[in-house]
């Protein structure tokens, strides 16, 4: 309720409007105005079209008038994806400023006779030299049950896999809270996870593999002082609770032990994850995420899939391709999907729309598979889908700068889950890569967030959009 009583006060000031003439306007005692405006209570919907508002003003006015009745749960679960597209977004993929070349001394050298290390920065010394030794392997392997809240370890695997120089895999088994798991409430212990995961996903190069398994407490509370857990192959790393005790096993008999039990909990657990970078399954996983209910996808550049027909599909796909026959029918029968669907959701950047004006490529589909559109073509795509917008036939918005990462896409479904797929435009991947979740309640999330961005201070209105695409049109021809 705060962020709409202060915008109104802004654009009060801002139209030096007084709260007794906005008061007589709408009929309204002025002390009921002014509790609005101190956020103590909520105006009636009809109050805004008094204030002669532009398009963006009235955008964002009545997005944070809707925010007041919205559960604190779902408000708190947009921020965080909010925050998590915005950081993805931030990610400097440029060569790092350092990085660790040789260790000094090895893990024996350092524990010495110690099997206990107490205080996080002995902790975290000991956990980089576990990391260093084993990465230094052909056949690197981690498997752990460390909670993704132990923001140490997800930092440093995260940096590590950015160097792009690794390729250790790693398994890791997560608990997810069970309350609401299947329920209309976003479960924001979850969904924290899941946030803090996703980049390993995208920066691992498929090497990551994330399980997650129900319970009905989370986080647990252990009498154990060392409930969590990493296995390489030379030792065994029992963590605390909060991370600051750790106790270091490196008996032969103990490795095999905790590996047999990491191996039998991920048996009874979920794969959060499922990969793929063939062409043929990221179509089919961009099926699977279009519900009946329509089609919703956010990328840095605007999907054109509901003005592509049979004959387009089939004269610009490369007829050279391995399996040609597979793809195209794939293909005709992804689009026919979309041209059909009752809602059409495409969220996009402007710098996207200028790079596909400029080239004529896809950021989804590489020029080995889809061959680049022709000017001609371009201008012809960009007209109908302005003309979509416009009509409604197409919900189309533009994101602001910094929202989304340009180089992924995201479909969700409110029944098949999400998938995320990785562009051209991503530095560390030599190709696509889709990355697609069943768990349904991460799926109400994204889906939730989704299905709000038009309505959001987060992209442009139908209108600015539509005038945008039209423009920029114009100027190529």
């Amino acid at each position: 309720m705060l962020l709409f009583s202060e915008y109104l006060r802004e654009l009060l000031k801002n139209k030096q409007m007084s709260v007794s003439s906005l008061a007589r306007s709408i009929g309204a005692e002025r002390t009921q105005l002014s509790k609005a405006l101190s956020g103590q209570r909520v105006l009636p919907y009809h109050v805004l079209d008094y204030l002669r508002l532009t398009p963006g003003e009235e955008k964002r006015l009545r997005s944070y008038y809707d925010d007041q009745f919205e559960k604190e749960g779902t408000r708190r679960s947009y921020e965080l994806i909010d925050r998590l597209f915005q950081n993805l977004s931030c990610l400097d993929f440029s060569t790092p400023a350092f990085e660790e070349t040789r260790l000094l001394i090895n893990l024996e050298q350092y524990a010495r006779e110690r099997t206990v290390f107490m205080g996080e920065t002995n902790v975290q010394f000991l956990l980089r030299m576990v990391l260093s030794e084993e990465m230094s392997r052909p056949d690197a392997r981690l498997e752990l049950t460390v909670p993704p809240s132990d923001t140490f370890l997800v930092t440093e695997l995260l940096h590590r896999y950015m160097d792009d120089k690794i390729t250790m895999e790693i398994s890791q088994i997560i608990c997810f809270d069970a309350a609401s798991a299947q329920g209309a409430d976003i479960n924001l212990h979850n969904l924290e996870s899941f946030c803090r995961i996703l980049p390993i996903c995208l920066l691992s190069g498929q090497h990551y593999y994330p399980y997650y398994y129900y319970d009905n407490s989370a986080p647990l509370h252990y009498t154990d002082p060392f409930p969590y857990f990493m296995v390489t192959h030379s030792c065994v790393v029992c963590l605390s609770e909060d991370g600051s005790c750790a106790m270091l096993l490196r008996a032969p008999d103990s490795i095999s032990c905790y590996r047999r039990h990491f191996h039998a909990l991920a048996d009874r657990s979920h794969r959060l994850i499922q990969y793929t970078s063939d062409p043929l399954e990221i179509l089919s996983s961009y099926q699977k995420c279009t519900g009946a209910d329509g089609f919703y996808m956010a990328m840095d550049q605007p999907c054109f899939g509901r003005f592509y027909s049979e004959d387009f599909v089939r004269s610009h796909l490369r007829q050279e391709l391995p399996g040609f026959a597979q793809i195209l029918s794939a293909a005709q029968e992804r689009f026919s999907l979309l041209r059909t669907v009752p809602a059409f959701y495409t969220v996009f950047s402007e710098a996207g729309v200028r790079r596909f004006m400029a080239d004529g490529t896809l950021d989804d589909y590489p020029v080995e598979i889809v061959k680049p559109f022709s000017l001609q073509v371009r201008c012809l795509l960009m007209r109908q889908l302005a003309e979509g917008i416009r009509s409604g036939a197409v919900t189309g918005h533009m994101f602001h700068e910094g929202v989304f990462p340009d180089y992924l896409a995201m479909c969700t479904s409110a029944e098949k889950g999400i998938g995320f797929f990785t562009t051209r435009q991503f530095p560390l991947s030599a190709g696509l890569c889709s990355v697609s979740i069943r768990e349904p309640n991460l799926g109400l999330a994204f889906h939730g967030w989704m299905t709000r961005l038009p309505g959001s201070n987060l992209t442009l209105t139908a209108k600015e959009t539509a005038d945008t695409l039209e423009l920029l049109t114009e100027r190529a021809v």
